[in-house]
């Protein structure tokens, strides 16, 4: 096979410059204009025992965590804003197998 023959390999996980999630979280930090502080503010707003910082969300960024699944269901229980369709979104790029097989619906965002 030459090089010009050779199949384009569909990209990894691995291969992507940045992670579905980071994506999900910069589109929403530009949409609601917030800054990092005022971001992790918000979606700290009406929990209890939970801290979600400012860098906790810079670290979400650069791709060296991402949000905790945990947190995120919560998020979708607790508010139905953005926040609600933020944690629908980061799950569901965080897990996308489980979502894209029927397993498990998320709720539709309001």
């Amino acid at each position: 096979m030459t090089n010009g023959e050779r199949m384009k390999k569909e990209p990894t996980y691995h291969d992507l410059k940045e992670k579905p999630v980071q994506s999900v979280i910069r589109q929403y930090m530009k949409a609601t204009g917030l800054t990092q502080d005022k971001f992790a503010e918000a979606l700290n707003e009406s929990l209890i025992n939970t801290n979600v910082s400012r860098v906790s969300v810079s670290n979400w960024l650069n791709g060296k965590y991402e949000p905790e699944t945990d947190l995120l269901l919560i998020l979708i229980v607790v508010y139905s804003g953005w926040q609600k369709r933020f944690a629908v979104d980061c799950l569901s790029a965080k897990l996308p197998e489980v979502f894209e097989s029927g397993i498990i619906k998320l709720p539709r965002a309001e």
